[in-house]
């Protein structure tokens, strides 16, 4: 859990460092480019002149931070400004569909394609990168409540990702795609989804409290296609800004989902007011806004609202859009084996790298963000060079590896 605090006075330094003596764990505090303990008041007192302060607590145990939480409150303490340093239990929140990617694996000795059961999920795939990674992550969707859901809940809580918002419904069945990997890495999909569960989640399946104690709520548009999952998913992004949570988008377009490319251009943009930051394909970009050229696009994006636009250009690596200005992040060079995932997997490294900075999305700098997309890179990069989405997810000591090599 990490928060803005406030540090203007002896009073409240005082008061601060007595809460955190009594808290079973470690709390650091972070002031410019100083760390110290937060128990400490000759530590504190000894930090540069500053009004406030990030105070990291090593916990996301409820019983533990909650009334830390209500104690500082009543104190006044707590930083009202700034949506990302918040009290928030979980880093990221995502919302959305859940599913099987049935990926093609080869043929056997009859020669029929073999395809492998692999988790999948676009907003699904995002958090269990982060997750991987080391960030304590949530999902909301539903699934059947059928071999595959079940094995859906299972690996979320293998990846150490809070399952407790996951529908398991005995009404709908799982949502498969059945995955091809061409040679060159790239995919076709087929979907077996009338009826699919992940776009039956209703407004009573969301838990708000889970959200409001998210930093980051991600959704993508998947489900935006149909109803109810389509008013669920505003219902959520708007209870989400109340709480002051980051919204992140991630279109994510899959044409044959949609009953036209007109309803899918209306839906889709129908979420970018409410995004802070947003994530397309160069493929995307026409249909998001109206502009093939992606630094144009970017632009357009801004002026809509959105503090951070990141567009992926598949192995050239990613555009980066801040009110600053734009910059160009390479990629890695590397042999891609399956590239189901890449897209979820930088983004889910640059939103990882995102929370860590504690900053507002509006006051994270081009340079910033420019590292935020090259860590993203790095996860992609591992990511594609194994099969299927979420068993791809790479670990930090894999992603460290992975930045010291050369970038296209």
């Amino acid at each position: 859990m990490r928060l803005k605090v406030k540090l203007c006075d002896m009073v409240t330094i005082k008061n601060l460092v007595l809460a955190a003596e009594r808290l079973p764990c470690d709390v650091d505090l972070q002031s410019g480019s100083f760390v110290i303990d937060a128990k400490s008041i000759l530590g504190v007192l000894g930090l540069p002149e500053n009004d406030t302060g990030i105070l990291q607590v090593h916990s996301d145990d409820p019983n533990i931070c909650t009334p830390f939480l209500e104690e500082l409150e009543h104190l006044g303490i707590l930083c009202p400004e700034g949506p990302m340093i918040q009290k928030t239990t979980f880093l990221a929140c995502a919302l959305g569909e859940i599913l099987i990617d049935f990926t093609l694996q080869g043929r056997n000795e009859q020669g029929q394609r073999v395809f492998a059961q692999n988790a999948g999920g676009a907003p699904a795939n995002v958090v269990a990168a982060m997750a991987k990674l080391g960030a304590r992550t949530a999902f909301v969707g539903k699934a059947g409540n059928d071999m595959h859901g079940r094995f859906l809940k299972e690996t979320l809580e293998q990846c150490g990702i809070d399952s407790t918002g996951l529908t398991l419904s005995d009404d709908y069945f799982t949502t498969l795609a059945f995955v091809d990997v061409k040679p060159d890495g790239e995919r076709e999909f087929s979907f077996a989804r009338n009826h699919g569960a992940d776009k039956m989640l209703e407004k009573s399946d969301v838990p708000l409290e889970l959200i409001r104690s998210s930093g980051i709520l991600h959704i993508g548009s998947i489900s935006l296609t149909d109803e109810p999952a389509r008013s669920t998913t505003l219902f959520a992004v708007q209870k989400a800004k109340e709480a002051g949570c980051v919204i992140s988008y991630d279109p994510n377009y899959r044409a044959s989902l949609w009953k036209s490319e007109e309803l899918a251009k209306k839906q889709m943009r129908s979420m970018i007011p409410y995004a802070d930051l947003m994530k397309i394909s160069e493929e995307e970009t026409q249909l998001l806004t109206d502009e093939s050229d992606y630094k144009t696009a970017a632009e357009i994006l801004m002026q809509n609202g959105v503090k951070i636009v990141v567009v992926t250009l598949g192995k050239m690596g990613a555009y980066v859009q801040t009110k600053q200005g734009g910059t160009l992040v390479k990629g890695f060079r590397n042999k891609a084996v399956d590239a189901t995932g890449a897209g979820d997997a930088f983004w889910g490294g640059f939103l990882f790298q995102f929370s860590r900075c504690g900053k507002a999305p509006e006051a994270v700098t081009a340079e910033e963000a420019a590292e935020f997309a090259d860590f993203g890179n790095a996860v992609a990069s591992v990511c594609v060079q194994k099969h299927g989405a979420i068993p791809a997810m790479p670990d930090m000591a894999q992603v460290m590896e992975q930045l010291k090599k050369e970038r296209l």
